[in-house]
């Protein structure tokens, strides 16, 4: 039994949780001293006190006495519906070009899922494939069960999305501009649209011409264009370009909470880091056209480091790639 590893895992859960030592040891009616000597090395805990750090911390007994924690891919109800986004097998090249090699990637119901990696690792065109934008060269690509071979219109029914700039008419209303996508997409809810004003806190500005807005105006604009036919998958290419840190923080927030009360998933292409460690629940790195990384943004906060101190650790020799 390794008593350093076990030491450095209670440490870890403890800061994880903003505890002091003396706190901890409140907890569970021990010294700061007994806490301090497990979490050097010099002892372990006895069986009844790791029960209780197991009650305390949300983890097994057994990832505590492994030193680890025990990080579960997200179990599927196979009663349900619930891959939103199934990529299998997909390349995509330009000419003898190779841009995408082998991609699998699935998407669950209500996941935030941030696509990063180096310029021209593939982002754009597995995003635009994803869209049917680009034509792929062999693989499958499924939303909500429909393939975009066979199936497009319905598959495309289930997406939403802002890929690069936001696709909005300058010299309208904020409010024509929801009319002309309303008419394309043969929406009806009326109630919903209005909803969807006061939700991006444009409702005293919605009938005034684009060109007078804000590009954080024109994003939370094209949240709602993207948002109108109430899709599965919310598709977000660079959201946050030129935003300042007040869009940036309304736009985190209406994307989080989009997720947790109407359940879309949402796969969000970024180069800043920070701002995907802060709203993604998993994420993907992409490099050279393929996948090469996939885990849960919860392990990388365990580790006490940063998103990017764990991307810049995949790629070998620090040379300093665009991130």
């Amino acid at each position: 039994m390794n008593y350093e590893k076990i030491g450095n895992f209670i440490l870890n859960l403890r800061k994880e949780n903003n505890m002091t030592q003396q706190e901890l040891a409140d907890k569970l009616y021990v010294t700061d001293k007994a806490v301090s000597k497990w979490e050097t090395g010099r002892g372990i805990p006895d069986i009844q006190t790791i029960k209780n750090l197991s009650v305390i911390f949300n983890v097994s007994e057994k990832e505590i006495l492994n030193g680890e924690r025990n990080f579960k891919k997200k179990e599927i109800d196979p009663n349900h519906h619930s891959v939103i986004l199934d990529v299998k097998n997909l390349s995509k090249s330009f000419g003898k070009r190779s841009i995408l090699s082998d991609i699998n990637l699935k998407i669950y119901e209500g996941d935030i899922v941030g696509l990063i990696g180096p310029n021209g690792a593939g982002k754009t065109t597995l995003i635009k494939s994803i869209t049917s934008l680009y034509k792929i060269d062999s693989g499958s690509i499924k939303i909500c069960n429909f393939d975009i071979k066979k199936e497009l219109e319905e598959a495309l029914s289930k997406i939403g999305c802002i890929i690069e700039n936001p696709d909005i008419y300058n010299e309208l209303t904020g409010r024509k501009n929801i009319e002309i996508v309303k008419l394309l997409n043969n929406i009806k809810d009326n109630d919903y649209i209005e909803e969807m004003i006061d939700f991006v806190k444009l409702r005293n500005r919605i009938d005034e011409k684009v060109k007078k807005y804000s590009l954080g105006m024109k994003q939370r604009l094209a949240l709602i264009c993207a948002l109108i036919k109430k899709p599965k998958l919310l598709i977000l290419d660079e959201p946050t370009n030129g935003l300042d840190p007040k869009g940036i923080k309304e736009l985190r927030e209406m994307i989080k909470k989009i997720s947790v009360e109407d359940n879309i998933s949402v796969l969000i292409s970024s180069h800043i880091l920070k701002e995907v460690e802060n709203i993604c629940d998993k994420i993907v790195i992409i490099k050279e056209g393929k996948i090469i990384e996939e885990f849960g943004i919860e392990e990388v906060k365990f580790k006490n480091i940063s998103l990017e101190d764990e991307y810049v650790k995949l790629f070998v020799g620090g040379n300093n790639e665009e991130i």
